[in-house]
């Protein structure tokens, strides 16, 4: 394995976390909450998350799409948002290269992300 192929490992790991970072603001940004502060935590039981928790997709997977304490459903959405993000990423790479597709890739991210907040933003003004 070469230095390119885990340089673009480490993009495709950089854009699923970049997907988890996309899910806290579309959760707290709509509600006019930090994005800082407090730490991710659950929603039902207050359970600061761990680190297997926060695993982009591999946390929902290992800790079968709930809460590790109360057993509260996550929802697909989440590993789903963390998911395009990594594909975004994934797919500039393949298509433009290491350095153009990395640069494309975030901008792909970032539009993913924007969009998800907004949707998520429009809906709760709906409600």
């Amino acid at each position: 394995m070469g230095i390119t192929s885990f340089l673009s490992a480490y993009l495709v790991l950089v854009g699923l976390m970049l997907g988890s970072f996309i899910n806290l603001a579309a959760d707290r940004v709509p509600r006019g909450e930090s994005i800082v502060r407090p730490r991710s935590h659950c929603r039902s039981c207050g359970r600061v998350l761990t680190f297997v928790d926060l695993l982009p997709v591999a946390g929902y997977i290992l800790r079968a799409g709930r809460c590790a304490s109360c057993r509260t459903p996550i929802g697909a959405a989440a590993p789903a948002v963390e998911a395009v993000s990594g594909a975004c990423m994934l797919a500039a790479l393949a298509w433009l290269g290491l350095w153009p597709g990395a640069m494309a890739g975030l901008a792909l991210v970032a539009l993913w992300g924007l969009g998800v907040t907004g949707l998520a933003t429009r809906r709760r003004s709906e409600l």
